[in-house]
């Protein structure tokens, strides 16, 4: 399935063209904490980082969706990996996640693009940055729309765990 996700709003393409609204996140955008709604408004996901007390390493952090009545749907851990030199040793490209017990990985190509892969290494999603605005996606019917914008909510934090201080 294609979709573009845009304003904080995830879309079905069709014919090359967004149609049906699937799903969007709740105003404001800048808490950690994210919440997914259905196009009528309802709550589905909510997106969160959680950390154990005096935590301040991300490998240590865990990204959780869990639903409304707090039950986690799917959860996961960044894991970092060796940078150059010139950007300050250890980074974070990584977030592996388990979901109805398979395990995922989600990789950061680039600040533009993403992938996900599932155990036996198939690619069941691509985001890609669109430099008109928004973001592409390109997945595989395992992720509902809901699951899709947790997902790209991962992807943000991940983006901001290897930004500059």
């Amino acid at each position: 399935m294609k979709y573009l996700i845009k304003a904080g709003k995830l879309y079905q393409i069709d014919n090359e063209r967004p149609s049906a609204k699937l799903a969007c996140l709740k105003m404001p955008y800048y808490p950690t904490k994210k919440t997914i709604l259905s196009p009528d408004g309802r709550i589905k996901l909510y997106a969160d980082i959680k950390t154990g007390e005096g935590v301040k390493r991300s490998q240590e952090q865990i990204y959780v969706l869990s639903d409304p009545l707090n039950q986690t749907i799917l959860s996961g851990s960044p894991v970092s990996s060796k940078r150059s030199p010139l950007q300050n040793g250890i980074g974070v490209n990584q977030i592996r996640f388990t979901m109805e017990h398979k395990i995922y990985d989600l990789f950061m190509k680039s600040s533009e693009e993403y992938c996900i892969m599932d155990e036996n290494s198939w690619v069941t999603a691509r985001l890609l940055h669109n430099i008109k605005g928004g973001w592409y996606v390109e997945a595989d019917l395992v992720f509902s729309p809901f699951i899709l914008m947790g997902l790209f909510i991962f992807c943000r934090y991940l983006d901001k765990e290897n930004e500059f201080i």
